[in-house]
C-alpha cells in the first residue's frame, strides 16, 4: 500500500485546481488539537483514504514518510503554473523530513509547477529554514502562539469558532488577521494566493484565520 499520495490535479471545491499530496496522520504532531478528534481528513471520502495511508504507515519512520512523500511529488509532470498544496493530511515533524519534502516541492515548481504552500503544527520544533521555498504558514492555537510563531519566523495561521466578518482584525499581541477569503467570499486558493507568500505575512505581523469545518 502507498505511504503517500500525490494528486497532479485536485478539484477541491476550497483550494481550485492545484496540485495535491497527502501523508498518514502519524506525520502529524500530538500538538494539532484536531488529530484523532475531528480533523477534516478523518470525515467522509477523504477519511477512507486517510484510513488507507494510516494503517500502511504504522512502523515507518518520519524520515520513510518523507521520502515517500517527495517520490510522489517527483513522480508528477506539473501542469504548468498549477500551484502544489502540501498536506491536504500530514506533517513535516522533523527538519530532516521538512528538507525532504520541501526539496521535492522546490523541484516541482522549478520543473514549471506553480508556488507550494502548506500549514504545519511542528513549527515549535522544526526550523522555517528547513522548509526552503515553501510558503509555510504556523498552525496556531491563540494569540501568544502566534507572537512565538513570528519569533520564529513563520507566518501565523488560527482556527476560529466563526468570522463574523470579511473584515481584517487584529489580536490583543497585535498580529493583524485576515479571515479566509475562500470562506468569507468563495475565493478559492488558487485565485486568492494570500497563502502562498508566508514571508510576507510574516513580515507584517499578518496571519489567516480559518473558521471550523
Amino acid at each position: 500500500m502507498k505511504l503517500a499520495i500525490a494528486t497532479r490535479i485536485s478539484k477541491n471545491r476550497k483550494t481550485g485546481p492545484v496540485a495535491a499530496t497527502y501523508a498518514p496522520q502519524g506525520t502529524c504532531p500530538d500538538s494539532c488539537a484536531f488529530k484523532g478528534a475531528g480533523c477534516y481528513a478523518e470525515k467522509g471520502r477523504m477519511g477512507i483514504h486517510t484510513s488507507r495511508l494510516n494503517k500502511a504507515s504504522a512502523a515507518e519512520t518520519p524520515a520513510t514518510l518523507a521520502t515517500a512523500e517527495a517520490a510522489a511529488i517527483d513522480s508528477m509532470t506539473p501542469k504548468p503554473g498549477l500551484p502544489l498544496r502540501l498536506h491536504v493530511v500530514g506533517d513535516c515533524p522533523t527538519d530532516e523530513s521538512a528538507q525532504t519534502v520541501s526539496a521535492a516541492a522546490d523541484r516541482y515548481t522549478a520543473n514549471g509547477g506553480g508556488k507550494a504552500w502548506t500549514y504545519t503544527h511542528a513549527w515549535e520544533t522544526v526550523s522555517r529554514d528547513s522548509w526552503g521555498g515553501v510558503s509555510v504558514l504556523a498552525s496556531v492555537h491563540g494569540s501568544l502562539d502566534a507572537l512565538e510563531a513570528l519569533s520564529r519566523n513563520y507566518a501565523p495561521a488560527m482556527v476560529v469558532d466563526t468570522h463574523e466578518s470579511a473584515k481584517r482584525w487584529t489580536d490583543s499581541q497585535g498580529t493583524r488577521w485576515i479571515p479566509c477569503p475562500e470562506q468569507t467570499r468563495g475565493v478559492t486558493c488558487d485565485k486568492c494566493k494570500l497563502c502562498f507568500d508566508a514571508d510576507y505575512l510574516r513580515d507584517s505581523r499578518t496571519g489567516i484565520a480559518f473558521a471550523k469545518h
